[in-house]
């Protein structure tokens, strides 16, 4: 009996990420001659996370979603993910080699501003692009909002969680180890697309809509000279985009796919 295509599609993803995986780690260890603690998180950052995401897809679209699980689940993963980033990162030269440089209270205020507006215009773009090509919202990005004041309060976790772990990992600590390996810009591109990768269960529109977000997030970092700027900003969007305005940002609806657990904590609106 041949297997399904969700199975398939899980295999096939699994051995081309394997295989990519070694092949990066081998380019960054051996080729590139990064330390190991900064080939084996730049591996797992660039391939390893992407294929874990990009497997788990199928499951996903059948899943019966529990937000409240979700959230603590990437709660987890974030936190993970930002300590890891600082723990390799700042090894050697402290929290500054991440990101965590002083800024004015002016400068942080403006920058801060700067990019909370930038990436709630890109939302709003890639909406409008959305409803010009007739996409429809993916299904796993709409059962994923918070519906009760439970779960609004538990997304202001989480959404602190992503800018900061997101940010440390993928901006703070990424960008400074490949920028000599690719060049500024190219550390950018790398990590924005991999970054969009990672948010494939929003969409193609979300996977361009997130890794443009996560380039402009990149470049308040490189031209501020600062990661806090990054950090606050991408918390506020999330908040924002997430808790306050949601229902305004989302394209219509697809019918496919996610199921939600049916329960009074499911159906509050409060």
């Amino acid at each position: 009996m041949s297997a399904g295509p969700a199975p398939r599609f899980v295999i096939g993803v699994a051995a081309g990420g394997g295989i990519l995986l070694v092949a990066t780690f081998v380019a960054l260890y051996r080729v590139a001659a990064l330390d190991l603690p900064d080939a084996l998180l730049l591996t797992g950052l660039l391939v390893g996370l992407p294929t874990l995401t990009l497997a788990q897809l199928p499951m996903m679209a059948e899943a019966v979603l529990d937000r409240v699980s979700a959230y603590w689940g990437s709660i987890g993963t974030l936190a993970g993910l930002g300590l890891l980033g600082w723990l390799v990162g700042a090894r050697s030269g402290g929290s500054a080699a991440i990101g965590f440089t002083p800024i004015g209270i002016g400068a942080l205020a403006a920058w801060t501003f700067a990019l909370t507006i930038a990436g709630l215009g890109t939302i709003v773009v890639f909406r409008q692009i959305g409803l010009v090509l007739s996409v429809q919202e993916s299904p796993i990005l709409r059962a994923l909002l918070p519906r009760s004041t439970g779960e609004r309060s538990l997304f202001g976790l989480l959404s602190i969680a992503a800018g900061v772990g997101e940010e440390v990992a993928y901006r703070g600590y990424a960008i400074p180890v490949l920028a000599p390996l690719v060049g500024p810009a190219g550390a950018v591109a790398v990590t924005s697309a991999v970054f969009g990768v990672l948010h494939t269960y929003q969409g193609a529109l979300g996977i361009g809509r997130t890794a443009t977000m996560g380039a402009v997030l990149a470049w308040g970092f490189l031209a501020s000279g600062s990661l806090i700027p990054s950090i606050i900003a991408h918390t506020a969007i999330d908040v924002i985009a997430g808790i306050m305005i949601a229902e305004r940002l989302m394209l219509p609806e697809s019918r496919s796919g996610v199921h939600e657990p049916t329960s009074p904590e499911t159906e509050h609106r409060a």
